[in-house]
């Protein structure tokens, strides 16, 4: 017999670990884009131009 008690709690359990490895994953973005920037910086002496994102396309 199945348990739904078990059930619902491993769907939010799952749930919160997506949020949480997703907000992680972001942070450790975050740190790479502002140490590539540091490092450009200090070598061209000026801050990397910011390229701007492909519109996506329409299905």
């Amino acid at each position: 017999m199945k348990n739904p008690a078990l059930s619902l709690w491993l769907s939010s359990a799952n749930r919160a670990a997506g949020w949480w490895m997703g907000h992680a994953a972001n942070a450790v973005r975050r740190q790479q884009r502002a140490a590539l920037s540091a490092a450009t910086k200090s070598a061209t002496g000026a801050k990397p131009k910011r390229r701007r994102r492909p519109a996506r396309k329409k299905a």
